[in-house]
């Protein structure tokens, strides 16, 4: 008999299926591209954005922007000009001019409750406190501010007294051969003062090297088939190793006209005609009113105009407007109709801040939108600010004013609030972020939205109201909460382990419930924070569904 071995009756436990995942998780950078209007809804690129205000696109994430705060105030009118006067030696001045005609030394700032003295007043200005201004060393080694204000004259200040030059014989301080009363805009080209006369193609230039003296004329009208009279002349010092002019570095004279022509010139006309001509000639649709519609920088010129904004560079190359990615297609679709929109509103305006990277496009205050462009130049990429007021707006020193509507002069891009006036803080520093629409899967299947999670780096907790937008909502809906800010602290008053010391950001972010569905989504945030609070970049958990 064989043995058989025992079997102990096995347990049968019943296996559970595993659950399905039901869900799905995506992260994102921030839209450091910044703002791109030249894609379609649905395919955005997920690191640029529909719209972003007072967040400024740097390389690291999206950047708030610090507020500011009043430097000046009681001027009598709208500050309309910030002019700036730095000689190599001496003290640098600031300038600002009002619609009342009168001009203020607000080179301090200033307690709220001081009413300046003017320090010129300049009657019959066409407009009244519309200047073009430029610093320029005489021959003998004298420093200017030279100013021109439409019927009010043509201005120097020496850094001590402000002088007006007359027409007259052309010996002392006069001007031969034309009223300087007429002049409307000026340069410098190859060590000339260059001045634009008002209604005409005409500009004048003076000998080298001097303010005053015989003035001679030089027309551009031939030149200009679209017609209009000039609106700007443009020193541009560039390199022209790159297939346009001479090799190496060479110096040229822009000419706009009003009507949208472009010309470039080489030479002087004081030599012979042939050495003063035309080296292009391009067509770039009407400008702005007020001749400030333009900028130098580094080696190039931004122009602007009833097409958008354009590079000298671009124009050179066959390019401009909405050919080159590298620079201004992003908006142009946008700007473009915003400018024509308001050709003759003052002041379309460019300027370079460098302290910040920014360029400044200053929009015209059509409707008191308090609303301007702005350009990082590291990152190509665009942004617009909201709520500064901001007339005019001008660098001076490593800092940037900003004049407005009602007599004030504000520092710009300092402090932590927008409207402080001498030790009360202002509002709360806001911004607006709407990134680009992402299919989070499949742009075909509807996807219900559970949570968000923004990532922010800051010196305090920002207040943060975020949803998740479905097709094609760019709106955003609701405000953001105060947040907690950390006040100044310094050593021996701030208290160890609480007190937060500058530069000691720290990273936050905490999921949030998210409502609604749709097949696309987009974040749509609004936040309080500190400045310089930047945006790092957000996830969502969708629900994936149906096509249906």
């Amino acid at each position: 008999m064989s043995l058989v071995p025992y079997a102990h009756p096995r347990r049968t436990i019943p296996r559970r299926s595993s659950a399905t995942q039901t869900h799905s998780a995506y992260a994102f950078s921030a839209p450091s591209r910044g703002i791109d209007l030249s894609q379609p809804l649905p395919a955005g690129n997920p690191n640029t954005a529909i719209r972003m205000e007072n967040m400024v696109p740097r390389v690291a994430g999206c950047q708030t922007r610090r507020g500011y705060r009043r430097w000046a105030s009681n001027l009598d009118g709208e500050v309309r000009s910030l002019m700036k006067y730095q000689p190599a030696t001496g003290l640098n001045k600031l300038f600002a001019a009002t619609s009342s005609g009168k001009v203020y030394d607000v080179t301090l700032q200033q307690p709220s409750s001081f009413s300046p003295l003017p320090v010129l007043t300049v009657l019959g200005g066409q407009p009244p406190g519309e200047w073009t201004s430029l610093n320029f060393v005489t021959s003998a080694g004298v420093h200017y501010l030279v100013a021109v204000n439409p019927a009010g004259g043509y201005w120097t200040y020496d850094g001590t007294v402000w002088f007006e030059h007359l027409m007259g014989p052309g010996s002392g301080q006069t001007v031969d051969g034309v009223n300087p009363k007429t002049f409307v805009f000026v340069t410098v080209y190859r060590n000339r003062l260059w001045f634009i006369e008002q209604n005409t193609t005409r500009a004048w230039y003076l000998p080298t090297g001097v303010i005053a003296g015989v003035a001679k004329s030089f027309d551009f009208g031939a030149m200009l088939p679209s017609g209009g009279k000039l609106a700007a002349l443009i020193n541009w010092t560039y390199d022209g190793s790159g297939g346009f002019g001479s090799a190496g570095m060479d110096n040229k004279l822009v000419v706009v006209a009003t009507q949208g022509d472009v010309l470039v010139y080489e030479g002087e006309p004081e030599t012979t005609p042939v050495s003063f001509k035309v080296d292009g000639r391009w067509f770039i649709g009407r400008v702005p009113v007020g001749n400030r519609f333009f900028s130098n920088y580094q080696s190039d010129v931004i122009l602007l105009s009833e097409r958008g904004m354009c590079f000298m560079s671009e124009l050179m190359r066959g390019q401009g407007f909405f050919q080159n990615p590298q620079m201004a297609q992003a908006v142009n679709s946008a700007l473009a109709i915003d400018i024509a929109g308001s050709l003759d509103a003052r002041y379309w305006e460019v300027r370079f801040a460098p302290h910040e990277q920014l360029m400044i496009i200053n929009r015209a205050e059509i409707d008191v939108q308090n609303l301007q462009w702005v350009y990082e130049v590291n990152n190509k990429a665009f942004a617009t600010l909201r709520g500064i007021p901001m007339v005019t707006v001008e660098t001076f020193g490593a800092l940037t004013f900003c004049g407005d509507l009602d007599g004030h002069v504000w520092q710009v891009f300092e402090g932590a609030s927008d409207g402080a006036v001498d030790d009360v803080p202002g509002a709360d520093l806001q911004a607006v972020c709407v990134t680009a629409f992402n299919t989070l899967g499949e742009g075909i299947r509807v996807k219900r939205f559970l949570m968000i999670r923004p990532s922010f780096i800051s010196d305090s907790p920002p207040g943060i109201q975020a949803v998740l937008n479905s097709e094609w909502n760019t709106g955003v809906t609701g405000n953001a909460p105060p947040y907690l800010a950390v006040g100044e602290n310094f050593w021996d008053s701030g208290k160890w382990d609480v007190a937060v010391w500058s530069g000691a950001g720290r990273g936050y972010e905490s999921w949030l419930g998210a409502t609604g569905s749709g097949r696309y989504g987009s974040l749509a945030l609004r936040i309080r924070a500190a400045p310089d609070t930047v945006f790092v970049g957000w996830q969502a958990l969708v629900e994936g569904g149906g096509i249906l």
